[in-house]
């Protein structure tokens, strides 16, 4: 059996995004600020051969479709709408084998940086 290569990475860092979010109605009333890093996992060689987009990810077009995907979201916990997030990326390309996905939720903590949540998924 023939080992697989180690899988390469790309990087989409402190996207910012808006949603709303929240357990409570007044923090589903305004929309609000988060911030995603998304790492995704994948063989990158053909892409590199062939210097053609069509065989990795398209990053610029998997980052508006998060945004999209946040900005119309109904989710009330920041679980959900990672494990949502984190299934359309792998739906985004079949290339990619595993999403590492943090959203940071700034308004989350009235004493602290962010509320955070981080996970990863695989094929």
């Amino acid at each position: 059996m023939t080992p697989h290569p180690p899988l390469d990475k790309i990087t989409i860092a402190g996207l910012r995004c808006s949603s709303h979010i929240g357990c409570k109605e007044e923090e589903r009333a305004l929309s609000q600020a988060l911030l995603l890093n998304v790492t995704l996992h994948l063989d990158t060689r053909e892409a590199a051969r062939t210097d053609c987009l069509e065989n990795t990810v398209n990053y610029a077009k998997l980052s508006k479709a998060l945004l999209h995907a946040c900005e119309t979201s109904s989710c009330q916990l920041i679980e959900t709408l990672a494990q949502n997030l984190a299934e359309l990326c792998l739906q985004a390309s079949p290339r990619i084998q595993q999403v590492d996905l943090e959203i940071q939720k700034p308004a989350g903590l009235s004493n602290g940086n962010y509320a955070a949540i981080a996970i990863s998924r695989q094929r």
